[in-house]
Order: structure tokens, then C-alpha cells, then sequence
């Protein structure tokens, strides 16, 4: 990109940057710092699908177990109940929380499935 092609600051004259950071995005003059935001939400937070998140893991691993309660809102020995079953169901949400949860479940060593299909990561 040469300097001609630069959208030019109208305080400075100089070099507009563009940025996203959280819920906002704009440009800013890397010689004044004025700049133009405006808000940028993210398309998972627009996703209004529920989601349903199955795992199943290792009973007597009590990594396993914690992740579970903490994922299910359930205390450890239900916990230890549900992965002595096998694959079962253990959290219903939207994208952003399925997301949260997906990761924390595979941090683990955990495996999970998400239906309907999932997108995001």
C-alpha cells in the first residue's frame, strides 16, 4: 500500500490505522490519536441457535468430574453419576456459551459433541 492509497487524518494529515478491540472498531491517526469509533458486535454473540453439548469422559478422573460440575451446575458425586453412563447431555446454550464450555470440556482431555453443527472454533 503506498502513502497515496492512505485515507489521511483530518486534524494531522496523517495515517489512519484501523482497529477492532472488544465491542468497538474504527480508525485512529497514528500521529494525533484522533479517531472515529463505532460499534462492532461479533457474529457468534448474534447467533441465537441453542446448542446441545454431549461429552463423555473418565469416571474415575476427577478432573474429569470437576470440569463436569462446573460445566452442569451439579456437584461432583452427580457428576461422577452422569460419566459412569456414558455420553450424556450437559449443557444447553447459546454459541458464546457453547464455545466457553466446548473448551473447557476438550481442555480436559473430555470429549464432546455439539448438535445442531457448530461453527464457532
Amino acid at each position: 500500500m503506498s502513502k497515496s492509497d492512505c485515507i489521511a487524518c483530518e486534524q494531522c494529515g496523517g495515517e489512519l490505522k484501523l482497529f477492532k478491540e472488544d465491542g468497538t472498531q474504527g480508525l485512529k491517526c497514528a500521529g494525533c490519536d484522533w479517531s472515529v469509533v463505532t460499534t462492532h458486535v461479533a457474529d457468534i454473540k448474534l447467533d441465537e441457535v441453542e446448542y446441545n453439548v454431549g461429552c463423555v469422559g473418565d469416571y474415575k478422573n476427577e478432573v474429569h468430574i470437576r470440569v463436569v460440575s462446573e460445566v452442569a451446575g451439579c456437584n461432583f458425586l452427580v457428576s461422577r453419576k452422569k460419566l459412569q453412563c456414558g455420553h450424556f447431555l450437559v449443557f444447553i446454550g447459546q454459541a458464546e456459551e457453547v464455545l466457553r464450555v466446548r473448551n473447557a470440556l476438550v481442555s480436559v482431555g473430555l470429549v464432546c459433541s455439539i448438535s445442531p453443527d457448530f461453527y464457532w472454533g
